[in-house]
């Protein structure tokens, strides 16, 4: 089996090298005053390429990609902060309406509520029509009734004065949508169309 002889490669190494310096320092001493400059910058130029590449550089990406994450981690931590307020907040609701539907009338209704508060309002003569409807709704043991009605012929005291009674905590009665139009007698007068809704159990 053929053996490397390790030292005397070692040795021509040493001497391969010695004899590149040699060439080199030979080659720099033959250069004038002006090459040799020249060559020392150029010199100078590759070192602090070199310091940029291998050091300067991945530094400063390093620096970047942490500021980017810690903007990004800021980012997500506010949207987790704005979503638990949101959740306590409607948690909040939640607990309040419930609370309001226990206290409510078992024979409440929402066609009935709102056909006695124009009765009260004295309104009941302008009613053109009432259209009562119930959806379900997904995941919940609560429907949400709607009514939606016409009144013509309006004062903007008396459609105020209703609209006050409609939204009406106590029952958790809230008005959805409301349309206004000129009365067809008087142009003082308002023709309006009236959504309102609740929860029912």
């Amino acid at each position: 089996m053929k053996t490397f002889n390790w030292s005397a490669l070692s040795f021509k190494s040493i001497k391969s090298f010695k004899s590149i310096k040699s060439v080199t320092l030979s080659y720099y001493a033959n250069l004038q005053r002006r090459e040799r400059m020249a060559v020392a910058i150029a010199g100078g130029v590759i070192v602090v390429l070199l310091v940029l590449q291998l050091f300067i550089f991945p530094t400063l990406d390093r620096r970047t990609r942490l500021r980017e994450a810690i903007v990004q981690k800021s980012s997500d931590l506010q949207k987790i902060h704005d979503l638990k307020a949101e959740y306590q907040s409607l948690s909040r609701n939640t607990a309040a309406m419930e609370e309001r539907l226990k206290r409510r009338p078992k024979t409440f209704t929402l066609f009935s509520f709102i056909d006695r508060l124009a009765g009260r309002s004295q309104l009941k003569g302008n009613i053109a029509y009432m259209k009562p409807s119930t959806s379900n709704i997904k995941n919940s043991p609560l429907r949400l009734s709607t009514v939606e009605m016409k009144l013509n012929g309006l004062t903007m005291e008396q459609l105020t004065a209703f609209l006050h009674g409609v939204e009406d905590r106590n029952n958790a009665v809230w008005l959805r949508r409301m349309t206004l139009s000129k009365g067809d007698q008087a142009e003082d007068l308002l023709n309006v169309v009236l959504q309102v809704e609740t929860f029912q159990k």
